[in-house]
């Protein structure tokens, strides 16, 4: 037999396996289920505490809407109006196999986008986010989100920037998504 030949017969008689392999059922990460059922058009009120959860809050109303990109990414477009001003924030979350846990990144008119990283406990059935990125003077920020889901129809994001001394971080926004049929 030539090099060419045995080269051949290896790649042959290796290919059903490979291939079989490739065909068998893994389990499923369970963020992949929390990721599909976000698709879909949603109702967003949203209320925010740019002086603190004991100050005055400022409520809004958007419209968010979700698309899958395969298996494993999701982009979303998140709408809203204040003041006759138009608010967008775009992000692309997914679950990184190799890291074995939620990524995205999320852009809105600023000049920074924010990079996440999160995990999903499904006794609770809440998301926790830890979300990176720089404030306007370019300076490094970590904000705390949780996305906990009340049903299939409902979720409730509250996204928790740093807080004073003996508060390590304090509410800042709330948004109730509700499902659109």
């Amino acid at each position: 037999m030539t090099g060419k030949s045995i080269l051949l017969m290896v790649l042959l008689v290796g290919m059903p396996a490979r291939c079989h392999a490739q065909n068998r059922p893994k389990s499923q990460p369970a963020e992949l289920d929390v990721l599909k059922s976000y698709v879909g058009t949603w109702d967003a009120d949203i209320e925010v505490w740019p002086q603190g959860p004991d100050a005055t809050s400022i409520k809004l109303k958007g419209v968010e809407k979700n698309r899958a990109y395969g298996k494993y990414w999701l982009a979303s477009d998140l709408d809203s109006q204040f003041m006759g001003q138009t608010m967008k924030v775009h992000s692309i979350v997914g679950f990184d196999v190799d890291q074995k846990q939620l990524v995205g990144k999320v852009i809105d008119d600023g000049m920074y986008a924010a990079k996440m990283v999160g995990r999903y406990d499904p006794q609770s059935k809440i998301v926790h986010w830890t979300t990176t990125v720089k404030n306007a003077s370019g300076e490094p920020l970590v904000q705390k989100t949780t996305i906990s889901h009340k049903n299939p129809g409902e979720r409730l994001l509250v996204l928790s920037v740093p807080g004073k001394k003996n508060k390590p971080f304090t509410k800042f926004m709330q948004i109730k998504f509700t499902k659109r049929k």
